[in-house]
């Protein structure tokens, strides 16, 4: 199974956590999105997304937990993002409202 990780900031400060989580991250090599300063897609906040498989689930949902963030964690099953984003999805931090519309759009 793939999996996605979303890590949302809403100011200077979180900002600067998300980039240390990024570094964090990248020493474990998972894959890492485009880092976005503006909200896109269904996504409130500015936001990076991280990809990693069922092997690394553990020990990188354990890692991202150190930090004080909100972080969407999905299933990556490729077909509904909708239900990626919702049923096969759960939250590390403060939960976001999701612009689940635009998912069903695309």
């Amino acid at each position: 199974m793939k999996y996605h990780a979303h890590v949302y900031w809403g100011n200077s400060s979180e900002r600067k956590v998300a980039m240390q989580a990024r570094a964090a991250l990248e020493r474990e090599a998972c894959l890492m999105g485009r880092i976005w300063d503006e909200p896109i897609g269904p996504h409130p906040l500015p936001m990076y997304q991280v990809m990693y498989d069922s092997a690394s689930q553990s020990n990188i949902e354990q890692l991202l937990a150190t930090f004080n963030l909100s972080i969407l964690l999905h299933e990556d099953i490729g077909v509904d993002h909708v239900r990626d984003h919702t049923d096969g999805a759960r939250w590390l931090g403060n939960p976001l409202t999701l612009n689940l519309d635009f998912l069903r759009s695309v």
